[in-house]
């Protein structure tokens, strides 16, 4: 099945995971380690390749970004607009718009998704102003959650069954030549199915992992400058 056909018939209850307490938290967790990586300034401009719906892109523009979004699935372009947001068909590995368009470019669990990262991550790089800032996040494979996921894909149909999940030092390897001050972290690394106690102690143990299990967690961010 093609990744825009998968996206469109999960379209509508996409967002729908991150409303349960669980789902909550890890996306707190994940926001707070994207937003140290993007550092939203107002008026600065932002390309989110593979925008979905917009989920995460709405609290990102609450702090003064000018958004644009890509996406190949059209029913999850279709919620994104309805987010008010500026969007197009599109995919990371041919990104429509001109050279040097943007401040900032986001890849947000999108990159899984393609069949040539290294154009995808080109592309990105492209479309970034000098001295711009790219920001790359992925499913992480060394963590519960990436093999909770790989397994059930296996199974059966979900939108990871396709997905090519990273680990810290690949992702690290893929973006070196890239980017300047790369830097990479990753968030949450409590399991997809904790008990009460663990959400209670979720940012105390954030707070170990990312100093001491960074390679780890669910998500994987990694940024840096374009190169010249």
């Amino acid at each position: 099945m093609e990744k825009n056909a998968i996206f469109d018939e999960f379209a509508e209850t996409y967002d729908s995971w991150f409303l349960n307490p669980v789902g909550e938290k890890v996306f707190e967790l994940e926001l707070n380690l994207l937003m140290k990586a993007v550092e939203p300034k107002k008026d600065k401009t932002l390309l989110d390749v593979g925008i979905g719906t917009g989920f995460f892109a709405t609290r990102l523009r609450s702090y003064g970004l000018d958004i644009k979004g890509i996406d190949p699935s059209e029913k999850m372009l279709e919620v994104a607009k309805k987010r008010g947001f500026e969007v197009k068909i599109g995919s990371g590995e041919n990104i429509p718009f001109e050279n040097e368009s943007f401040d900032i470019v986001l890849a947000m669990t999108s990159m899984e998704f393609s069949k040539d990262p290294k154009k995808f991550l080109s592309e990105m790089v492209r479309v970034a102003k000098t001295e711009g800032k790219i920001v790359v996040a992925v499913l992480n494979i060394l963590s519960l959650y990436g093999l909770s996921r790989r397994v059930r894909g296996f199974y059966k149909k979900s939108l990871f069954s396709e997905a090519h999940f990273y680990n810290y030092w690949e992702l690290k390897f893929l973006l070196r030549n890239h980017l300047k001050n790369l830097k990479v972290s990753s968030s949450v690394f409590f399991n997809p199915a904790p008990p009460n106690w663990i959400i209670e102690k979720a940012d105390s143990i954030e707070s170990f992992g990312q100093k001491y299990l960074r390679p780890f967690g669910a998500l994987l961010v990694a940024w840096g400058i374009k190169r010249d």
